[in-house]
C-alpha cells in the first residue's frame, strides 16, 4: 500500500523507506516553451524523474529489489560482504539497502580512471573501493575485468555479488514500479519511451512491462557515441558487458556526443527539471528520434487516432554529483560571468 502521507516509522521505518512501493508515484512533469519543440505537431514530452526515488537516483529501484529478492530467498544468510563492479549510483544504493537487511557491509570494483568526486561519495557511504586495471576491450568473462573479478570473490563463502548486469531482479524492479506508474501516470496514453541504455535494466524492464499493455509503444534505446563520455550510460561496445535482452524491447536507437547531453541537461535544471548529464542525453536521444520522424513525414505513425503523440523520458540522477564536469566539458559562454571575481578567495 502507498503511504500518502510520506511518513515512516516503526522498527522497519528506514528499510519502509528505502522500499520504492512505499512510496507515492514519481513526478511526471510535461515540457513546456523551449524545452519542447514539437509542440505544434502536437507531441508532448514527459520527463519522469527518477530523482525523487528514495535515494535520488534510478538504481536505488532495482538496487532495493535484488537485495530484498536476495534475503527473502535465503540468499543473505551467513553473507557479511556484498560485492559489486560500480563506481556510482548503484553500489551506493546496494549498500544502504544491505545495511538494512542485515548490517552487511559493501565493497566495489572501480576503474582506475574514476573521478575523485565518484571516489569521495564511495568512501561516504562506507564502501570499500577496490581500484581495477580494466582491460582495453570490454569482456565479463575476461578474468581482469571487475564484472569478472566481482563474480569470482561474491563465489566465496561469506560474499555475495548479486550481479547488476545479468541479475534478472533488476529489470523486473521496474516492471513492478516504474512502467506501472508511468501507465498509470499516462493513463495508458503513451506513445513514446525513451531511455539511456547503461545496464539496460531500466528500459528492459520498463519497456517490457508497458509493451505488455500496449504493443504499439515505441521504444528508443539511447547509447554514446563513440569516444563521447557521459555518466551511467554506454557505448555500444561497452553494451557487451550486459546481460538483458534489452534488443528485443528497443525499436531504435539513438547516439548521442557529450556537450549535447550536458548542455541540455543544464537547460532542463534552469527550466526547474533539475536533472543530470544522462537525462540531458535521453532528451536529446528523443529530439533525435522526432526530428528523423519529422523528416521522414513518419511522425503522425505514432499517434493514437487524432490523439495527441504522448512521450516520456527517463531522468536517472541529478547534476550535483557531476557539477565539475560540467565546467570541464562546457563552453565558458555557457555560464554567467562572475563580477568582481578578483576578491574571490577560491576561484573555480
Amino acid at each position: 500500500m502507498t503511504n500518502h502521507l510520506n511518513v515512516f516509522e516503526g522498527s522497519n521505518s528506514i528499510k519502509n523507506f528505502l522500499n520504492p512501493g512505499k512510496h507515492p508515484m514519481m513526478p511526471l512533469v510535461e515540457l513546456t516553451g523551449e524545452l519542447n519543440p514539437f509542440a505544434g505537431n502536437r507531441v508532448r514530452i514527459f520527463a519522469k524523474l527518477m530523482t525523487f526515488s528514495p535515494l535520488a537516483n534510478v538504481k536505488a529501484i532495482p538496487a532495493f529489489n535484488m537485495i530484498r529478492e536476495l534475503y527473502q530467498r535465503g540468499g543473505l544468510e551467513n553473507v557479511d560482504n556484498i560485492i559489486e563492479n560500480s563506481s556510482g549510483n548503484t553500489v551506493l544504493s546496494l549498500a544502504l539497502a544491505a545495511h538494512q537487511f542485515g548490517g552487511i557491509k559493501t565493497s566495489s570494483y572501480i576503474p582506475a580512471e574514476i573521478s575523485l568526486n565518484k571516489l569521495l561519495m564511495l568512501l561516504f557511504f562506507g564502501v570499500q573501493p577496490i581500484v581495477n586495471q580494466e582491460p582495453p576491450l570490454p569482456d565479463a568473462n575476461d578474468p581482469r575485468s571487475g564484472v569478472c573479478k566481482a563474480r569470482e570473490k561474491g563465489a566465496q563463502p561469506g560474499w555475495i555479488n548479486p550481479g547488476q548486469y545479468d541479475n534478472p531482479d533488476n529489470p523486473k524492479a521496474h516492471q513492478k514500479w516504474t512502467a506501472k506508474q508511468i501507465w498509470k501516470q499516462t493513463r495508458g496514453r503513451i506513445n513514446v519511451l525513451c531511455a539511456g541504455l547503461g545496464t539496460t535494466g531500466t528500459i528492459s524492464g520498463t519497456a517490457k512491462q508497458l509493451k505488455k499493455k500496449k504493443p504499439t509503444i515505441q521504444v528508443v534505446g539511447v547509447m554514446r557515441e563513440q569516444n563521447s563520455y557521459v555518466p551511467g550510460v554506454r557505448t555500444k561496445g561497452l553494451l557487451q558487458l550486459v546481460g538483458f535482452d534489452w534488443e528485443k524491447q528497443v525499436d531504435t536507437i539513438e547516439e548521442v556526443k557529450t556537450v549535447e547531453s550536458y548542455r541540455k541537461s543544464m537547460q532542463l535544471s534552469r527550466n526547474g527539471i533539475v536533472v543530470g548529464p544522462s537525462s540531458g542525453f535521453a532528451l536529446c536521444g528523443l529530439l533525435n528520434y522526432l526530428e528523423n520522424r519529422v523528416k521522414n513525414n513518419t511522425l503522425d505513425e505514432l499517434r493514437d487516432k487524432d490523439e495527441d503523440i504522448s512521450c516520456v523520458f527517463i531522468c536517472p540522477d541529478g547534476p550535483v554529483p557531476y557539477l565539475d564536469e560540467y565546467f570541464k566539458y562546457l563552453d565558458p559562454s555557457d555560464f554567467p560571468e562572475i563580477l568582481n571575481r578578483e576578491l574571490l578567495q577560491n576561484k573555480p
